[in-house]
């Protein structure tokens, strides 16, 4: 369950009632997504923590500080420090029925005058964000860069001015009647009601909707046909109510000791209902802040060696390429030293011992000469000189393309390592990197040539591994009865274009960016439209632009994908290809 709006405006009560007017003490990045905040206030040092995680966003109080698992110092944290360390908190404020929170500083600057910002909170999903704003409402920088090419709607970047999201065309929970409800709920009758309030409510999350269809006397999921839409609309508006008094009872609903369902208000659809101490502590223990950084703490870790390693191949790669590029010679360069030594071969008679240049202006050539050599022997140098830089203009050429393929294969492998979750993936992806040389056999992350390398040219990807790799680099998703396989690694995309493939199965992958091959084993079968939406959510979800709010994904059949020959394992060309644009959805979304 998600942070809905009128959680956020308790937690927003709690927040005037314990830290305003404090003093921001220090921030941090917890994790990448996510900022810890200290404030000094009324004698004691309070944490706030906010994260604009797309399946975990959220803003609380937390009781100790966050555990800092994370050395990364992101623009918006140097600002941060800049403008807000040091200030005092003079408000916050919620939007109506929006899931923001905006906390306005105020900081006395070295040169004696008062700066004000304020730090915006955007709890919503996969669009949520964190951005500081300058006194004329002007983004000095945000979490998650929102330019025009990733999204039409809004656009979030340094000096625009901040516009906050449009809202949705929903009807107003606090004026909500029964014709109203009714009226747009429409011919839905055969669905649950509770999905419909969901769906035609503004600021009605799945929680909020299930306990105000439970308050109304119906069952959870009691069909559309089968309620009262007036007596669900007087449960819907005492809700708000009840917000807009600041009258709220946070409870939680719990099996044993482990929490299911929280809210600031009294769980009415739940056994196991007991009071909690506040709703920031509920949140807290929703999303487990402490033991999900302790368990995490290990993983960072190494995850962060595994990073070092490859930036650095990413290093030496660029100097490699820049090297490379230095050797390129212009052909008409070398057509020139080509005719330079023909024709000192032809007129050496009439060269002039001592002589330092000819001018052959019917051939358009000006000649240096060596005054030191015979005309012979500059023709010859100048013929050692061709052939070297026509052999260089063959070879650099091939190189720096084996460069370019090595360059996509590292931004697909940190991709990866950005989406691995657990340890067995993580170890999985060292295993590959180790092969390919870019860490140490047996020491994790560490850069340098593994024992036995074969370098990153695809070695050991043959045909023979697939069905070993299968298991361990790709992952398992099955939507309305179509199998989907998502890569985990390059050797997980290389095995999903292998012998189990059929032809005629669907791949996809998001354009132009390095991310997850996805597979549907379709054989042939069309598949659905919403199933199509869904596998193509799932592979933007897999790329590198998993946080923008919209994504260019690619499809086609699996006959027109094809390896590149001699390249490291999982990159591919491919043809026929359409393309959808979908929101990210991961798989357990």
């Amino acid at each position: 369950m998600n942070v809905d709006a009128i959680t956020l405006a308790a937690i927003c009560d709690e927040l005037r009632a314990t830290v305003l007017g404090g003093r921001m003490q220090h921030v941090h990045h917890p994790d990448e997504l996510g900022l810890a905040l200290e404030l000094y206030a009324a004698g004691e040092r309070r944490w706030i923590y906010c994260s604009a995680h797309p399946q975990r966003a959220r803003l609380h109080l937390v009781e100790a500080k966050p555990p800092r698992t994370s050395d990364a110092v992101s623009p918006l944290l140097l600002l941060l420090r800049k403008y807000v360390d040091g200030a005092w908190l003079e408000d916050v404020l919620q939007p109506p029925l929006e899931r923001i929170v905006h906390l306005r500083f105020r900081k006395r600057m070295p040169e004696g005058v008062f700066a004000e910002t304020e730090f915006v909170v955007e709890a919503m999903g996969r669009q949520s964000n964190l951005i500081l704003l300058d006194a004329d409402g002007s983004i000095l920088d945000a979490a998650k860069r929102i330019t025009p090419a990733m999204s039409r709607v809004r656009t979030v970047l340094p000096q625009l001015r901040y516009e906050p999201p449009p809202p949705p065309n929903k009807l107003d929970p606090r004026t909500l009647d029964g014709r109203r409800l009714a009226a747009s709920a429409g011919e839905r009758h055969e669905q649950p009601a509770a999905e419909v309030l969901v769906r035609e409510v503004n600021a009605c999350s799945p929680l909020l909707a299930r306990e105000a269809v439970v308050s109304a006397g119906y069952a959870p999921d009691v069909r559309a046909d089968a309620v009262s839409w007036e007596r669900i609309a007087a449960a819907i508006r005492r809700y708000w109510e009840a917000a807009a008094r600041h009258d709220w009872t946070p409870t939680g609903a719990f099996e044993g000791e482990r929490l299911v369902a929280y809210a600031p208000y009294a769980l009415r659809s739940f056994t196991g209902v007991r009071p909690v101490p506040s709703i920031s502590a509920a949140v807290d223990a929703w999303y487990g802040r402490a033991a999900e950084a302790a368990e995490a703490a290990g993983d960072v870790a190494r995850k962060r060696a595994l990073r070092q390693a490859l930036e650095a191949a990413q290093d030496r790669l660029r100097a490699k390429r820049f090297s490379l590029r230095r050797g390129l010679v212009d052909p008409a360069e070398i057509e020139r030293l080509r005719r330079s030594g023909e024709y000192l071969l032809t007129a050496a008679s009439t060269v002039r011992p001592g002589e330092r240049q000819i001018v052959v202006p019917e051939h358009d050539l000006t000649i240096a000469l060596d005054p030191s050599l015979t005309a012979i022997e500059n023709a010859q140098r100048y013929f050692t000189r061709y052939r070297k830089l026509k052999a260089a203009a063959h070879e650099v050429p091939a190189m720096l393309e084996s460069v370019e393929q090595e360059r996509r294969y590292l931004d697909e492998a940190l991709t990866h390592l950005d989406l691995a979750t657990n340890p067995g993936e993580l170890s999985d992806l060292r295993a590959e990197w180790a092969e390919l040389g870019y860490v140490r056999a047996g020491r994790p992350g560490r850069p340098g040539k593994a024992k036995g390398a074969t370098g990153a040219k695809g070695k050991g990807t043959g045909k023979g591994r697939i069905g070993q790799t299968m298991a361990a680099g790709c992952k398992r998703v099955v939507l309305d009865g179509f199998e989907v396989l998502v890569g985990r690694s390059g050797k997980g995309n290389d095995a999903l274009l292998g012998r189990e493939a059929h032809p005629a199965d669907l791949w996809l992958h998001a354009r132009g960016v390095p991310g997850a091959h996805v597979l549907v084993r379709s054989r042939g079968r069309d598949v659905p439209e919403p199933v199509l939406q869904r596998v193509a959510a799932l592979a933007a979800a897999h790329s590198q632009a998993r946080s923008a709010p919209t994504v260019a994904v690619d499809y086609t059949q699996r006959r027109y994908v094809d390896r590149i020959k001699g390249a490291p394992p999982g990159l591919v060309n491919y043809r026929g290809e359409r393309t959808i644009y979908v929101a990210p959805v991961p798989e357990n979304a």
